[in-house]
């Protein structure tokens, strides 16, 4: 009887020390054979959509203000502009809106659905769906234009339509010309004007 429990007492005895040993051995094997866990593993597309934000900058509704070189008063807006990621000269603008205020009551204003911009040459290629408005009652519809900021002059060498003071046209191109805030504008038709004369 003695015998079985000194037996007894030394399995609770062992017990008590063996059980925490095998799970201490148990949780180190555990963390020994686990394999490394990276910190970004556990969001597998942070860094694919990082990248697309970064390769997708664009500022929102930009605004720009300034005079021409010959003293007239420019502003640009657009919906969002982007840079191009090749060449941080240029901007991408969409849905683009110029006004140019030759003096207190003339205006022209200018506008296209994409715009490619130089920020050093200060020039702009103005394409799709160009509408040309002017206060002194020009109403001009075009594909492209080019733009010059510094000068505020604008030339289109592709076919322009629209009305004017005389009446109806079209045209093969374009010049805005703006010599002096006194001389004001001047639109010059070439290559090959047709008018629809219409008597006032």
């Amino acid at each position: 009887m003695a015998r079985g429990e000194i037996t007894y007492s030394q399995v609770i005895a062992w017990l008590k020390v063996g059980l925490p040993l095998i799970a201490l051995t148990a949780l180190s094997t555990m963390f020994m054979f686990s394999e490394p866990t990276s910190p970004t593993s556990a969001i597998p597309f942070a860094k694919v959509e990082l990248e697309a934000k970064a390769k997708d900058q664009q500022i929102t509704a930009p605004y720009f203000s300034g005079q021409t070189d010959n003293g007239h008063a420019i502003e640009i807006n657009s919906k969002f502009a982007k840079p191009d990621p090749e060449n941080a000269r240029v901007t991408y603008a969409e849905d683009l809106h110029a006004r140019i205020k030759l003096d207190e009551d003339n205006t022209v204003q200018i506008q296209s659905d994409t715009a490619r911009m130089n920020s050093l040459a200060l020039q702009a290629e103005l394409a799709g769906n160009l509408q040309i408005q002017s206060s002194n009652g020009y109403n001009l519809q075009g594909e492209a234009l080019s733009l010059d900021i510094n000068a505020g002059t604008a030339v289109s060498e592709s076919p322009i339509t629209g009305t004017g003071p005389a009446g109806e046209f079209t045209a093969g191109g374009m010049q805005l010309t703006a010599a002096s805030p006194e001389a004001g504008a001047r639109f010059l038709f070439t290559n090959g004007v047709n008018l629809l004369y219409t008597p006032q």
